[in-house]
Order: structure tokens, then sequence, then C-alpha cells
């Protein structure tokens, strides 16, 4: 599997804007957790790249030492489970980067859902903060469409969306 990078948004399949938020079911739709796994779905309108690694740098040990949070993402191919792989999600001015271990596979229409689980029990906080982050960007974009970009203030869109929404991302057991 080579590099992946998934954008629904900007997929080029015809579809008009309207549908495209349609489509990618935001907030109204979707839970921020899977209800069966725990697992936090990394928005379908954000960027994500997906890169197989073929060799496992890390010892076993770190999959006995895996984290408690997993991630849910969408990919247009399958993905075997028990496949290591390296998924980069750009952020502003960077990029985070988590490794993990494919343990969920689900068809889903034109797509497919991966779950996976961190590599490291220190990455997790990390991502359920930079989930957090994509779901708030989804949230702006998703305003900004229905309310017109003229009416959208980041600060109270942002304390808008953690009141409602933050206490449903899942945390350390």
């Amino acid at each position: 599997m080579h590099t992946q990078r998934v954008n629904r948004y900007t997929k080029k399949n015809g579809r008009s804007l309207p549908m495209l938020f349609k489509h990618a079911r935001l907030h109204g739709n979707k839970p921020i957790a899977d209800d069966q796994t725990g697992f936090i779905y990394h928005p379908a309108g954000f960027p994500l790249e997906i890169k197989r690694k073929w060799l496992n740098f890390g010892h076993d040990k770190a999959d006995s030492n895996c984290s408690e949070i997993g991630i849910i993402f969408e990919s247009e191919k399958y993905i075997k489970p028990g496949t290591h792989v390296e998924i980069t999600i750009p952020l502003r001015n960077e990029s985070e980067k988590f490794r993990g271990k494919v343990v969920l596979v689900r068809r889903n229409g034109e797509h497919f859902e991966i779950g996976m689980w961190l590599k490291h029990n220190e990455d997790a906080n990390r991502a359920r903060m930079v989930e957090q982050i994509c779901h708030i960007e989804t949230y702006m974009q998703e305003k900004k469409y229905q309310d017109g970009p003229y009416n959208i203030n980041p600060d109270r869109l942002t304390e808008e969306w953690i009141s409602k929404y933050a206490s449903s991302v899942p945390s350390f057991k």
C-alpha cells in the first residue's frame, strides 16, 4: 500500500458543496466516538494521510503497552487487520503523526472504516487533543457553510463545540 491522502471535501467527483456536507455526515449525524469500540472518529472531511509501515521497528513489548485509545478513519482502500500504519494529520502549520495497528475494518458504502490502536500510550493524550482540534475545525467549516463566513467567531464556536461535544471524547480508563 502506498501513501493515501484522504479529504472527502476536495475529492473531484462531481458533487456540489451541499452534497459533500450531506455525504460527509458532519456533527449532526455522527458521534465523536464509536459506541462499540470507544475509538475516536476522525472527521470525514479533515485531511489524513495513511502510510503502511512494512517493518515494525518497535519492539513487541510496545504492542503490550499500546494505548487505551484508538482512532477510526475512512479509507477508500481495504487495510488488512494486523497491519502497522502511520497516519499524518495536518494542523495549520505542522503535522501530527501517529503509529498504530489496524484492529478493525468495516465496509461503509463506498469506503472502509479503519480502526487503529495507537502504538504508544504516550500518544493517546496527544491524539485526543489533535482529534478534538480536527472536530472543532470541521464544526467551524459546517457553521461557516450554514451561517455564512461573516458570522463566524472562532473563539465562540470553539467554546460552543467544547460545551456540546467535549464530554463525548473518550479519555483514559
